[in-house]
């Protein structure tokens, strides 16, 4: 599998599935994070996607336990409202690699799943 994502809103996660569509990308949605490192660690996808406003997340435990599942070469990105700075600096503290807003993931959602197709 080229992505997985943990996106709590289910107009995001249309948004995501049809950019993946469009961008010949093969994508799997978790539902909690949870799933997400079960998920990552059964089919070590090349690309985690992380909606840091996803209800309940402890954003160091799952970037932690995502770096113990994942091969080296995959990537991580996180992203959330502008508004919430130290979120997103949580997310890179914790070893995310790319951590951008909402409005720039939704911005450059499709070139960013292209650069994972397989």
């Amino acid at each position: 599998m080229a992505v997985l994502a943990l996106v709590s809103d289910l107009m995001m996660q249309s948004q995501v599935a049809g950019a993946a569509v469009r961008a010949a990308v093969t994508l799997e949605i978790a539902t909690t994070a949870d799933a997400l490192v079960e998920q990552a660690a059964a089919s070590r996808p090349r690309l985690v996607i992380v909606d840091l406003s996803h209800p309940g997340l402890d954003t160091r435990d799952v970037f932690a336990s995502l770096k113990k599942v994942l091969p080296a070469e995959s990537s991580t990105l996180a992203f959330g409202p502008h508004v919430h700075a130290a979120r997103l600096a949580e997310a890179a503290e914790a070893g995310c690699d790319t951590v951008i807003s909402r409005g720039q993931f939704h911005a450059q959602m499709e070139a960013i799943l292209r650069r994972y197709a397989e």
